[in-house]
């Protein structure tokens, strides 16, 4: 039997609905796994709140065959706020959004190291890796061939950041809580960015630290690294409200559960 996560829900009406994404679950079926997505729970909570009996009578053609209702989506290991469409026309009015980068996200994530400076800016394209077919990499210029490990079409991605506090663990190592505002939205684009500033984000499995380094790390806390420590902290968009008019809206999500453990042990106090 597959096991359903509780869905935290921060806003919903007859057009959207939008939740506080929990860790471990995929935003809808890759066709590699077979496995409880959230586009499964979005066909299970349309049936319940229109009161029908199939969900194909609310989602049918609210978006592309198999992802009903999906806008955007999230890491299987991110947590935060995410936004879904119940309707036919917010579906299209929400993606137009997202494609024209007019919605805005705030992401926070700690980071291995230091960042040296208060704010920035990452404007380096994103590839797939020739190495590896689930990850993503930018050029590396301090490679041989002046490329490393890419290959395909590059496409253009952005990334503000601005440092919330630098931290320290209890043996001294060096951790820094950071914002991102991501004015692209690649696939694996934060985590791909700050690896390549040469801070990847701490309990990133797929772009963090070896694993040698990843075993001492893990040493330098009591909580478990089961996922990246990367939260979507806030998303602000326009919404469709009553009888359809338009409203701007942000919604907020604070960090969850493990990564304010994480953070409590570096230390932060806000």
């Amino acid at each position: 039997m597959i096991k359903k996560p509780k869905i935290k829900t921060i806003f919903k009406n007859d057009f959207q609905i939008v939740i506080d994404k929990p860790a471990h679950i995929m935003t809808h079926p890759d066709g590699r796994k077979n496995e409880y997505t959230l586009s499964d729970w979005l066909k299970d909570f349309a049936k319940k709140k229109f009161k029908k009996k199939t969900w194909q009578s609310v989602l049918k053609e609210v978006g592309e065959e198999g992802r009903e209702g999906v806008v955007h989506r999230l890491d299987t290991g991110t947590t935060g706020v995410m936004i879904f469409a119940l309707e036919k026309d917010a579906f299209n009015f929400l993606k137009r959004q997202f494609h024209s980068h007019a919605s805005k996200k705030i992401y926070r994530a700690i980071v291995v190291g230091h960042i040296k400076n208060d704010t920035g800016i990452i404007d380096a394209a994103i590839s797939r890796s020739k190495s590896d077919f689930r990850k993503k990499n930018t050029k590396d210029f301090f490679t041989n061939d002046g490329k490393g490990d890419v290959t395909g079409k590059e496409r253009e991605a952005v990334t503000r950041y601005k440092v919330i506090e630098r931290l320290r663990s209890k043996t001294g190592n060096p951790f820094t809580l950071v914002e991102c505002y991501p004015e692209t939205g690649r696939t694996h684009q934060i985590r791909v960015h700050l690896k390549s500033i040469r801070h990847p984000i701490l309990g990133d499995d797929l772009y963090g630290v070896g694993v040698n380094e990843k075993e001492k790390i893990q040493k330098e806390f009591k909580t478990k690294l089961t996922r990246p420590m990367l939260h979507a902290f806030s998303l602000k968009i326009k919404i469709l409200d009553k009888d359809k008019t338009v409203k701007e809206k942000t919604f907020i999500a604070k960090e969850h559960a493990d990564m304010k453990k994480v953070l409590k042990e570096l230390g932060y106090k806000n």
